[in-house]
């Protein structure tokens, strides 16, 4: 394996990354690759994770790829990509230091465990009735339709990847979505297609709660906001992980397996404690479940491939799309596999 500085001196002079993480909340991190490797100019590009995709897709199609590593929550997004055989191999020295479920075959690397929460504000809903699980929030809302209609706080999953992902998975996991689906047609919930958007609406008051927030958002806004807590629950929350990989039609390879050594790095990953990403490794005191025996954490290394197939995901769309429009029955999806 070749040393850092038999890499720094193969590395190019620039980067490119692709990241569903905001660039505002990267500062420190990017600051501390830049001094690590002050000779590599780095171009930071982030956005929402189905407009970052499709761009990567289009830039492959043109034959003009810009981007060296994509970096984004969309976890099934980021697999499908890998799975395809869009990844470059690259077996990174930081590896050992990572948890079982972290790393795809060298391709793709598990960069944080962050958990899915449910986001209250507590002048519109008690929070002492537990809300996080997916039978909690179901039956919260349940309780009390009419108080609740238009009032609920969720994600556009056909803009938002980690939307999709969370639904998706959700669905895989136990008879309780069925439930879940029915509750959300009757709430006519509002729709974003971002954390800050989503977040946004939920600290104006205007809905009451949002569901799946990202808990950095979530912290960071609950620490900013007295009125906003996290929703107790009884179930360890889903997690996801920002995934990174470095493309297979990099423009700067080399630079990119720095960039990916330093996101795994113990400085990377304390950098990303401090910007509120629940870095993947080391010690976490974020105020939020985090560790793995207290969240579900949805591993890269087995069982993605079930929430890629098509067909599925077609129908879940096409049941999302029927909650939106209020309807309580649509197409059915089978419920298989998963634990609770």
């Amino acid at each position: 394996m070749p040393t850092v500085d038999a890499k720094r001196k193969a590395a190019e002079d620039r980067l490119v990354v692709y990241s569903a993480a905001e660039k505002k909340y990267c500062t420190a991190l990017l600051e501390g690759f830049i001094a690590r490797h002050p000779g590599i100019e780095i171009e930071f590009r982030d956005g929402i994770s189905v407009a970052l995709h499709e761009r990567y897709l289009a830039e492959l199609a043109a034959g003009e790829p810009e981007a060296d590593v994509l970096w984004s929550s969309a976890m099934d997004l980021q697999m499908g990509l890998v799975l395809g055989g869009t990844a470059l191999p690259y077996r990174s020295p930081e590896a050992h230091a990572l948890p079982d479920g972290a790393v795809y075959r060298d391709t793709a690397y598990a960069t944080t465990v962050e958990p899915l929460v449910t986001l209250i504000n507590c002048e519109r809903f008690d929070a002492r009735i537990p809300a996080g699980s997916l039978a909690e929030l179901t039956a919260a809302l349940g309780s009390d339709l009419e108080r609740f209609r238009d009032r609920l706080a969720a994600y556009d999953i056909e803009r938002n990847g980690l939307g999709f992902l969370a639904l998706l998975h959700e669905s895989r996991r136990g008879a309780d979505f069925d439930a879940f689906m029915r509750v959300l047609a009757a709430c006519r919930p509002k729709v974003f297609g971002s954390n800050p958007a989503l977040v946004e609406e939920v600290a104006s008051g205007r809905s009451a709660l949002g569901c799946h927030v990202l808990g950095s958002y979530a912290l960071r806004a609950v620490r900013s906001n007295s009125s906003l807590a996290v929703a107790a629950s009884n179930a360890p929350p889903l997690a996801v992980s920002r995934v990174a990989f470095i493309s297979s039609r990099a423009p700067h390879p080399n630079a990119a397996k720095l960039f990916l050594d330093y996101l795994l790095s113990r400085d990377g990953q304390q950098r990303q404690l401090e910007a509120g990403l629940f870095p993947i490794r080391g010690e976490r005191e974020t105020g939020v479940p985090s560790e793995p025996d207290l969240v579900t954490p949805i591993r890269i290394d087995q069982g993605l491939g079930d929430l890629l197939d098509q067909q599925y995901r077609k129908k879940l769309l096409r049941r999302w799309q029927g909650a939106l429009a209020g309807l309580t029955t649509s197409v059915e999806i089978p419920v298989t596999g998963g634990s609770q």
